[in-house]
């Protein structure tokens, strides 16, 4: 199958897309059960599966972070008990280091709404891989 950006996307379908994104979903079911159309066009399928897909993931995402850091936070306190010079800055390098890669992470729910309002398949790295799987 091919996915084209050229495929011309409703307003509606854009609007509900775009609502996806800020919803982790939601919007796109209430969207199915208020069309009762057994067929819904590629393009909505796409960004409603690919907003689960970021909503499930960020989620994890965020206890991972989480729970990571209530293990590591007091392996870093004994270590700076143990070398005052070293083991705050270690934990603060990883702490920030964490917090940046969840921000960016992030950000993938508004690059697809940004796409998803200009009409076009936003391009995710593995994960529109994935969203294309299950659509076939």
């Amino acid at each position: 199958m091919v996915w084209r950006s050229q495929d011309k996307a409703t307003a509606l379908e854009r609007i509900v897309a775009v609502l996806c994104y800020l919803t982790g979903g939601l919007a796109g079911i209430v969207y199915i059960i208020l069309s009762r159309s057994s067929a819904q066009s590629s393009f909505f399928r796409f960004h409603f599966l690919q907003a689960i897909l970021l909503g499930i993931l960020t989620i994890l995402f965020q206890w991972t972070i989480g729970a990571l850091s209530l293990i590591v936070t007091p392996l870093f306190t004994l270590l700076d008990n143990a070398m005052p010079a070293t083991g705050g800055h270690i934990a603060n390098g990883i702490g920030m280091g964490l917090t940046i890669v969840l921000q960016a992470f992030s950000l993938l729910p508004f690059y697809g709404l940004i796409c998803a309002a200009l009409g076009k398949f936003a391009e995710i790295p593995f994960l529109s891989n994935v969203v294309r799987q299950q659509m076939r």
